[in-house]
């Protein structure tokens, strides 16, 4: 079974993308930090976000699992050391306590440290190309999203148009 472990900002932009349930289609099990359930759900219900609600809704299903580290003092050195919050340094504890495979961000500081750190991971733009590559989104809705996403301001335009142009490219 692949595990993936996730932060507030890629569960949050795929609620947002309406591709929540398609990561956890995609994935068996999807699993999220006690931080990341407060900053995704608690904060964002409190802000009356819709994708707080949506986002509850699969862990009350128990779609996604929501789990406390262990460590905290590895916790702490990673807020320290790489100036990352809460929810980022809990799922890569999390990732490391629970030999997870992949580690889902859309975080930039959270994307560096992965790279220092050897962290296996993915984004929301990764994310729509597996989809896009395994027959999970069709070349029209695969685009859309690319566009969507770009609409959030998370991404610069020339990555998403370079997708866009790999998809529209390609014969999947």
């Amino acid at each position: 079974m692949t595990i993936i472990i996730c932060d507030s900002s890629l569960i949050v932009l795929l609620s947002k993308l309406e591709l929540l349930d398609l990561l956890i289609e995609v994935f068996e099990s999807i699993v999220i930090p006690q931080s990341v359930f407060v900053e995704s759900v608690d904060q964002g219900k409190e802000a009356k976000k819709m994708d707080a609600f949506f986002i509850e809704k699969r862990i009350i299903d128990q779609k996604i699992i929501v789990e406390k580290i262990k460590d905290l003092t590895e916790k702490e050195n990673l807020m320290k050391n790489f100036n990352l919050h809460d929810g980022e340094s809990e799922a890569i504890v999390l990732y490391s306590e629970k030999k997870a495979d992949l580690l889902g961000t859309d975080d930039y500081k959270t994307l560096k440290v992965c790279k220092i750190l050897n962290i296996t991971y993915f984004t929301t733009p990764l994310f729509i190309f597996l989809c896009y590559s395994k027959k999970k989104l069709s070349k029209t809705r695969s685009i859309l999203k690319f566009k969507e996403l770009y609409k959030f301001g998370w991404y610069k335009k020339g990555l998403i148009s370079e997708f866009i142009d790999r998809i529209e490219n390609s014969e999947v």
